[in-house]
């Protein structure tokens, strides 16, 4: 990942993730949505990169046990998602994937702890 410099990630997870999280993808920007996920990593970069940098894979306050999703890729998409429709993907989450703290959590960490 060019973000994190990190390639050592659960892809399970990832998969089971992502699943849940293009449930929140309308219809009507499923087609453009890889542009659009792009254009987000691109004009959140610097934002991503602190991120990462504090919470990822060797961070300065990482913790995997509290917060697997800053080390996974697709924690750019949750991103993504947390700023464009937080209460569906918060909506969706809690009821595909056991572990609402690990999105409480994570969005704290994007949202206020940079």
């Amino acid at each position: 990942m060019s973000l994190t410099g990190c390639t050592g990630y659960d892809r399970d997870l990832s998969e089971e993730i992502l699943t849940v999280v293009l449930k929140c993808v309308g219809a009507e920007q499923q087609d453009g949505y890889v542009r659009q996920l792009e254009a987000f990593a691109e004009a959140n970069r610097e934002r991503l990169v602190k991120l990462y940098a504090r919470y990822g894979p060797g961070g300065t306050s990482a913790d995997e046990s509290h917060c697997y999703l800053t080390h996974q890729p697709e924690s750019v998409v949750v991103c993504e998602r947390l700023d464009t429709v937080p209460m569906w993907l918060d909506g969706v989450w809690n009821d595909e994937i056991d572990a609402e703290l690990t999105l409480e959590r994570f969005t704290k960490y994007w949202r206020f702890g940079l």
